[in-house]
């Protein structure tokens, strides 16, 4: 085994969040298209192999001020199998490579706790990155992706979607359609920068949880509640004219739909919105935006703001000031994960 260094950065989503959860995407009358961009709030990891040959794994989340330790992996394996184990998507993410040699691994995700930006996935797809190398093993996306994916799927217990781990992954402005027998991904040809200029992004102070959201929008969409299911049916409409729009250099049709996936987005499911939220958005739309989308799952997170062409950025970013919330930079990025040997 080698050290390695990994970093990734986190995503917004433009588009079509929720439609990347299996099977959702299968059981749309037509395709259900997630569209969304890397920005630039990363998540790192450093693995180094213990000097001394010794098995023991310590884990240290430098954001969350946590570490945990186990005398080598079997006794990690068997904490994680009674979900007793500390830091857990680190040590599932451990337990599911299965590293032949002791080691310490120290993360650091810069993006606000429940922000909404994908940062678990971001996280995963550097320390997963990380193991991979530090293992010998290829860092292919698709196995990275495949894998994390699982990892989620086991600390939640609940259906989760891939969308999250394309952005840190592979970078840039990105369509997938969730096809069958596999995952169409296209690399869309936007001006990140021009993008970034007509956004911005807020974090409410509210932590959402993702998971809870999203398994009651999908148990609705499959016990056939009407709400839900048309909701989700003209979310899948939006994300294929925000895809056309976007091979088509059309960045204002696009823009616009930003808002308008946020307004079906809000009305789709029980605890999306909330008085914080909608503060946001009265107080951006009072001076001149265009509108807002919230990020992940809403209930909380970050809210993406539109401007319009002719919006005073000045006046939107003096009312975010005075409204509730913490603006963030936001900076989309063309590149995903980095990994090195150390």
């Amino acid at each position: 085994m080698r050290s390695a260094r990994a970093s990734a950065p986190s995503r917004i989503d433009l588009a079509g969040g929720t439609l990347d959860i299996w099977p959702l995407h299968h059981a749309m009358p037509e395709a259900g298209i997630t569209v969304n961009a890397a920005v630039d709030v990363p998540a790192s990891a450093e693995l180094e192999v213990n000097a001394d040959g010794s098995p023991g794994i310590r884990l240290i989340s430098r954001d969350l001020g946590s570490e945990t330790a186990y005398a080598d992996l079997a006794a990690l394996d068997a904490a994680c199998a009674v979900r007793s184990c500390g830091l857990p998507l680190l040590s599932e993410a451990v337990r599911a490579v299965a590293p032949e040699a002791g080691l310490t691994l120290t993360t650091h995700a810069t993006g606000p706790a429940g922000a909404g930006l994908g940062g678990s996935s971001a996280l995963l797809a550097a320390v997963l990155g990380a193991l991979f190398v530090a293992t010998g093993r290829d860092p292919d996306p698709l196995a990275i992706r495949t894998l994390g994916q699982d990892v989620e799927t086991r600390l939640l217990r609940k259906p989760t979607g891939y969308q999250d781990f394309y952005p840190p992954l592979l970078g840039g402005c990105l369509a997938l359609e969730g096809a069958v027998g596999g995952l169409e991904i296209e690399r869309l040809d936007v001006d990140l920068e021009a993008l970034a200029n007509r956004l911005r992004l807020v974090y409410t102070g509210e932590p959402h949880v993702s998971g809870d959201t999203n398994w009651r929008t999908y148990r609705a969409y499959f016990d056939g509640e009407a709400h839900t299911v048309d909701a989700l049916h003209e979310l899948a409409s939006i994300s294929r004219r925000m895809r056309a729009s976007l091979r088509a250099g059309d960045l204002e049709t696009a823009l616009g739909l930003v808002v308008d996936d946020g307004t079906v987005r809000r009305r789709m499911a029980p605890g999306v919105d909330t008085p914080g939220i909608q503060a946001i958005d009265a107080a951006v739309r009072a001076a001149g935006a265009r509108g807002t989308n919230v990020c992940g799952a809403g209930g909380g997170g970050c809210v993406l703001v539109v401007l319009a062409a002719d919006t005073d950025p000045e006046a939107v970013d003096a009312a975010l000031r005075k409204a509730p919330g913490e603006p963030l930079p936001l900076r989309l990025v063309p590149d995903g994960l980095r990994v090195e040997t150390l």
